[in-house]
């Protein structure tokens, strides 16, 4: 409700009408449908009327005259012109807040969905000031040290400048929770190589250079099973792809860009054609348990011990990983390598875990994270529930764990940095740690409101971005 001043108080409805009452009588002497759904923000300044909607509608109306139909007589219905809508505009979500100058004329507009909105009605313009995520985010993705995108539960997909903090691009998914994203690789070199044709005699490759501000594709993963894959540049999604049946949990390219390698949450990995659609392989030595991330290794064949083309391995819930040999190209594909980490049976809080109820408890268990060393190329760095809290680096050449630093508090999420000796972990009170790959030696930093679910450095490891719900934090590293 809106107090005008001359005795005469707006109310809004939850059904779209405004009513205005006069306040010596207490009767009311008109009232209008301003809007089809619930009004939430009314203001009154200077004979003119601002409403907010759910609808995402912000209209200003002119009440110049309106005082007077509380006279008596017939006339008053010659004045009923005196109501009259000016102008509206519709923003990207239900207007929740509202401040203005004295003429309605200027002022910021807060939506719903996490975006404040510089209004000028003289102008007719809306300009974007600062957006941010609502709902739970739920992954992260760099592709440079300048951008990075997010995704949520809304169902969006967002692109942020590092330098500026502000949103330069969104997708809109409706009914949809976005649960993983994923930036296609970028060679150092700034050419892309794309097979055209690929005879026995004279295969053909056609070689494009990379402009300075080209932006990488990016997968995204939704709570349907769809894949969508989305040009940064064009600004529109090129591909959806449908490869599982339950919701998408983990994504990555592969290190060459021609799959995206996806895990659902009933334990199917799907090989997938970014350029096609096309689902090529399906791979279900998983099945039963919750993909919960995979990781490609960036190192050439000459480094690994392991003889492969392409290092990839995935992990599920139930503290497996696979690790993958793979030459796309060629479409091969073979497992190098299964570990298994045991687990005690019971949750950390000591209750015992039936067999019948394993899938129901993998949420309530800290989640299994495996990921290639950058430090190591032979190294296989692993956090999850045990036997105590640690982190463990598996040997692929000696297959077995070499050696394990102890954690004070069970992880959440990982990260290795690729330029650093540093290790980033979060956890569930609200702790971000970072350790020294080598040493074990680390510190805690403090921040979060909520547990952490997710942390990412940046491909030159200056910065590290961690997530607390719908909280992205930038930290600026320095070794």
């Amino acid at each position: 409700m809106e107090y005008a001043g001359d005795s005469t108080l707006y109310i809004s409805t939850s059904s779209g009408k405004v009513s205005a009452w006069d306040t010596r009588h207490n009767t009311c002497f008109i009232h209008w449908e301003a809007d089809k759904s619930e009004i939430d923000v009314i203001m009154c300044r200077s004979g003119r009327l601002l409403t907010g909607s759910v609808g995402k509608n912000l209209r200003v109306w002119s009440i110049v005259g309106v005082g007077e139909l509380k006279l008596p007589g017939d006339h008053n219905s010659m004045r009923t012109g005196g109501l009259t809508m000016e102008d509206e505009m519709n923003l990207d979500g239900s207007i929740v807040t509202a401040a203005f100058d004295e003429a309605l004329d200027m002022g910021i507009v807060g939506t719903s969905s996490g975006t404040l909105w510089y209004i000028n009605w003289p102008e007719r313009t809306s300009i974007r000031l600062v957006s941010s995520h609502m709902a739970k985010v739920n992954n992260l993705s760099l592709c440079n040290s300048e951008h990075f995108a997010s995704c949520a539960d809304d169902g969006s997909v967002r692109v942020w400048s590092i330098d500026t903090r502000e949103q330069t691009l969104q997708f809109q998914v409706l009914d949809q929770a976005c649960t993983c994203i994923a930036f296609s690789p970028v060679k150092p070199d700034g050419i892309v190589r794309t097979t055209v044709s690929n005879t026995e005699s004279a295969p053909v490759t056609a070689h494009q250079k990379i402009d300075a501000k080209f932006m990488p594709l990016i997968a995204a993963g939704y709570s349907d099973g769809t894949v969508r894959v989305f040009d940064i540049n064009k600004a529109e999604m090129i591909l959806k792809m449908h490869p599982h049946a339950v919701a998408v949990t983990a994504i990555s390219f592969s290190s060459d860009g021609r799959m995206v390698i996806t895990g659902g949450s009933e334990g199917l990995i799907a090989v997938s054609s970014p350029t096609t659609g096309m689902t090529v392989r399906v791979i279900s030595d998983h099945k039963g348990a919750p993909i919960t991330n995979i990781d490609v290794s960036v190192c050439q064949e000459q480094e690994l011990s392991v003889s492969a083309p392409q290092l990839w391995l995935a992990t599920s819930a139930d503290r497996r990983v696979s690790v993958w040999s793979a030459d796309w190209s060629k479409d091969f594909c073979e497992l190098v390598d299964w570990l298994t980490f045991p687990a005690p049976a019971f949750t950390p809080d000591g209750t015992v875990i039936a067999k019948q109820d394993q899938k129901a408890l993998y949420s309530q268990l800290p989640p299994s994270i495996a990921k290639f060393s950058p430090e190591e190329s032979d190294i296989i760095v692993y956090v999850g529930y045990g036997m105590e809290k640690c982190i463990q680096f598996y040997s692929l050449s000696e297959r077995k764990v070499l050696r394990t630093q102890a954690l004070t508090h069970w992880p959440t999420c990982m990260d290795l940095a690729q330029s650093t000796a540093l290790v980033s972990l979060g956890a569930n009170e609200r702790v971000m740690k970072l350790l020294d790959y080598y040493e074990g030696s680390f510190q805690d930093f403090v921040g979060h409101s909520d547990s952490i679910n997710f942390v990412k450095f940046s491909p030159d490891s200056k910065y590290l971005l961690t997530v607390s719900h719908s909280e992205i934090f930038i930290w600026e590293v320095q070794v």
